[in-house]
């Protein structure tokens, strides 16, 4: 992007006088000493140039196609998430008032969790109501007396601010449960650094980068195991939900488990992975804590892991954030939350609450149902057991409806007065214009707590036109906390121990395994469709269609457009069959769909995968998704076959240089070299025994030979490898042996054999074995394939007969049942895999055997 020239000065920032946005600006309009030299670097760019940053913001963020929505909410995101270019900038002051604060309000609430889960001191002294705490729906009375290490039930957290003005932050939200927006912080600062680098160039900012790092460290420190293995257990639900939690297990590069992949047995709980069960040592949840176990904490739905409660009782296994520690996230609670400071910690809160009212109460109901215009009413908790003991489903998140359940169920609803935030410039529309800020602060716990330098930032909207209350939205500020600052205050941190790589899981592997597929597929499809389109069929005189048409037989056989294999006489057109190849969801082995699935099946495995895979796959959708709006040409078909093709490659590129050549990228090549046997074996089962019934050795040249190696991208091969024109019986032998050739068979048959290889498997089951076994014995097959037997068989395997130049002496009944058996068998090698390494039939059929 073009750099602003420094000669150029403009303010952007006139009417900010007289106190608008106060927490930038003096009240003469200068800017304020921790934000000057942004307001410079602002200046110094004309208006079309930060308009032309803010676009390309966006772009970056819909290429990591992202949306904004709290995991505890389990809404489905409608909104996208919005990076704005003006900082949020915390002078020095008040972020040592707010990172003390926020230690302090952690220490005390896990205090609380710890004694409600105990002796509940708390209630026999009166502090805070007795139904408020016994009444809360994260409650879990069922984890009673376990014991948690060091008290401390919230390791990692965060907590919402709103700063009333003048510095004067006060909690409006606890997030010390499943805290949510660790991803978009990390994300915020590498997008904004990458698009508007002057920025941070005047100044000295803290890095966000390593909070990962100490989340691990921490995570580690909960097992007394020198390398212990870690993972982070979620619903699975696809989703901005998942995103965090793919972010933040590849940035620690631990895997990610569902509750299927994991089991309990003997008082232990493991992974089931392509090797067997590896044992757990820490699990860093991200599901509710009623979801962790059905049978200690029945759900009635017979989500979780049955009997890990009891694994984590025992000892055996490490729980963060420990289950039940929701109740700290408790709204009522901030009505009560200096009395719980001084209670636990004896020591003045050094952050206040927002003013909070519980409508259990009478009076306080009254007071908010009175005053709705300037009071926000909200659950208790974001549980769905709330909404279940208030009536049913979680409802609609408008005011009026969130207003009706609370007069029937006041017990389970607050009302809180949100001040109005200090306001800070944002971008939209071409102008800086003044909006309130919510600050989301984390922290992590243990010997030397930590606070993330910064935070994330979300914006409020515009004033409602009768009611004084500010709307969060989803446009995200990146935040700023002077790096010298941090640095005085940094725990000294021990260097860990490197840890031993753990196995894939199952799920993991198998979610790859089709990527690969798919991929596969797609550029299968968009590149026979290419070279369809190249032979012009539309200006085909009939004779020439006919010659031609048992190739766009296989093809269509070949990607289960089977009305159209199975027609007697070729069509007079073939553009409905084109652009139902490229662009109809619909069918299985379409472009668009494959690419559709593929991007579906990566999202679900997105710790495995780097991002800029990701971006390259999402670009494919966007564009599909955008050419399948308008109207289809056969030139826009041509392009958009030929995009894709440039853009699978550039995946295979960005995926061997980017992804570490693991387990689970050799999951990803299986699915590809696999995908790739069916897909040639499909189209010469076809193609190959009609080609034989028309086909004369002594011809000058076979046009339907050469479309074939163009369909199977072997062409040069066959130039390089016989330096002839095309003559059947080797146009067979260099799709079908050819070792070099990565199109034919048997490369993709070793290329398989060698990535089930590569996965070193071992132990009394050899899982692999039987696989390469079976490989071996189909590339010994391959040989015996009666067109294929002899060197030089072209003048030989056709003899003359009086009227006709030349007939096979191999039937191409023979032919075509060579293939469709040798189809058979490469297909069971699927269910193979399945058994092996996906379901392990072949495992949970016998007694199972764990492995260390």
């Amino acid at each position: 992007m073009e750099r602003p020239s420094n000669e150029t000065v403009v303010n952007h920032f006139p009417d900010y006088t007289g106190g608008v946005g106060e927490a930038v600006f003096h009240p003469d309009g200068s800017p304020r000493s921790h934000y000057a030299p942004v307001v410079d670097v602002l200046n110094a760019c004309p208006r079309s140039n930060l308009s032309l940053r803010q676009k390309r913001l966006n772009h970056v963020v819909d290429e990591l196609g992202l949306q904004f929505s709290d995991i505890a909410k389990g809404n489905k995101p409608t909104n996208p998430w919005r990076l704005d270019l003006f900082p949020l900038v915390i002078p020095a002051d008040e972020w040592k008032r707010i990172s003390a604060g926020i230690v302090q309000r952690a220490l005390a609430f896990n205090a609380y969790a710890a004694d409600m889960y105990g002796e509940q001191k708390i209630l026999r002294q009166r502090v805070i109501p007795h139904e408020l705490a016994l009444r809360d729906p994260a409650l879990l009375r069922q984890l009673s007396g376990i014991e948690v290490p060091g008290g401390e039930y919230s390791q990692f957290g965060a907590f919402d601010l709103v700063d009333a003005g003048g510095g004067n932050w006060q909690v409006s939200e606890h997030h010390m449960g499943t805290p949510f927006g660790i991803s978009h912080v990390l994300q915020n600062r590498r997008v904004l650094s990458e698009v508007f680098p002057e920025l941070y160039e005047p100044v000295d900012v803290a890095p966000v980068a390593g909070f990962s790092t100490y989340l691990l460290e921490m995570l580690r420190a909960q097992s007394h195991l020198k390398n212990p293995h870690v993972l982070l257990l979620t619903s699975g639900q696809s989703g901005q939900a998942y995103f965090e939690e793919a972010f933040i297990a590849r940035h620690m590069g631990i895997s990610i488990a569902q509750p299927r992949d994991l089991l309990v047995r003997e008082s232990r709980v493991f992974l089931k992975t392509i090797r067997g069960l590896e044992p757990v040592d820490v699990i860093y949840r991200r599901v509710e804590s009623s979801s962790l176990d059905p049978i200690a904490v029945p759900n009635g739905f017979g989500l979780g892991v049955p009997g890990l409660i009891n694994v984590m009782r025992k000892g055996n296994v490490a729980i963060v954030n420990a289950p039940g520690a929701g109740v700290t996230d408790n709204r009522a609670l901030l009505r009560y939350s200096d009395r719980i400071i001084q209670h636990y910690l004896r020591e003045e809160p050094i952050l206040k609450s927002v003013e909070t009212y519980h409508m259990d109460d009478v009076d306080q109901r009254d007071h908010v149902l009175d005053h709705t215009n300037d009071i926000v009413i909200k659950p208790v908790q974001d549980h769905d057991v709330l909404w279940q003991r208030c009536g049913g489903s979680r409802p609609s998140e408008s005011a009026a409806s969130i207003a009706r359940i609370a007069r029937k169920y006041p017990e389970y609803f607050v009302g809180q007065v949100l001040p109005d935030s200090a306001a800070v410039p944002s971008f939209k529309d071409g102008r800086f214009s003044p909006r309130g800020i919510q600050l989301r602060a984390f922290f992590i716990l243990g010997t030397e707590p930590i606070v993330l330098p910064g935070g994330m930032a979300r914006q409020t909207g515009a004033m409602h036109r009768t009611r004084r209350l500010s709307i969060i939205t989803n446009g995200l500020k990146d935040v700023w906390v002077a790096d010298d600052l941090v640095e005085e205050s940094a725990p000294k941190r021990r260097p860990m121990a490197s840890g031993a790589r753990s196995s894939i899981s199952s799920r993991v592997a198998e979610s790859l395994y089709w990527v690969g597929r798919y991929i596969e597929r797609a550029e299968n499809t968009a590149r026979q469709f290419n070279t369809l389109e190249q032979l012009r069929w539309d200006q085909m005189a009939h004779a020439e269609k006919r010659t031609y048409w048992p190739l766009l037989q296989a093809v269509a056989a070949a990607t289960g457009q089977t009305e159209v294999a199975k027609l007697k006489r070729p069509p007079r057109d073939t553009f409905d069959l084109s652009r139902s190849l490229l662009l109809d969801e619909s069918k299985g082995a379409s472009v668009r769909a494959c690419i559709g699935y593929a991007r579906n099946g990566l999202e679900n495995v997105r710790e495995t995968i780097s991002p800029e895979c990701w971006e390259v796959i999402e670009e494919m959708v966007l564009y599909l998704r955008q050419h399948s709006k308008g109207p289809a040409t056969r030139s826009v078909l041509r392009e958009l076959s030929e995009k894709i093709v440039s853009e699978v490659a550039r995946f295979n590129g960005t995926a061997e240089r980017t992804l570490s050549h693991d387990d689970a990228w050799q999951f990803y090549r299986i699915g590809g070299f696999f995908e790739r046997t069916i897909g040639t074996l499909s189209l010469l089962e076809v193609a190959l025994p009609r080609i034989v019934k028309t086909y004369c050795a002594k011809d000058q040249e076979s046009a339907d030979l050469t479309a074939l190696l163009r369909l199977l991208g072997s062409l040069d091969a066959y130039r390089r490898e016989f330096r002839s024109r095309a003559y059947v019986d080797r146009v067979a032998r260099l799709i079908i042996l050819g070792k070099s050739n990565p199109s034919s068979v048997t490369f993709c048959l070793n290329n398989l054999h060698y990535a089930i290889g590569t996965l070193s498997i071992s132990g009394e089951r050899k899982m692999g074995l039987s696989i390469k076994v079976a490989i071996s014995s189909l590339i010994e097959t391959l040989d015996d394939f009666s067109i294929t037997q002899s060197e030089d068989l072209h003048e030989d395997l056709w003899e003359e007969v009086s009227g006709v130049n030349s007939v096979p002496l191999i039937a191409p009944e023979t032919i075509e049942q060579e293939l469709s058996d040798m189809t058979q068998q490469v297909e069971a090698l699927h269910k193979k895999i399945e058994d092996v390494f996906f379901s392990h039939q072949n495992v949970f059929a016998k007694e199972l055997t764990l492995f260390d």
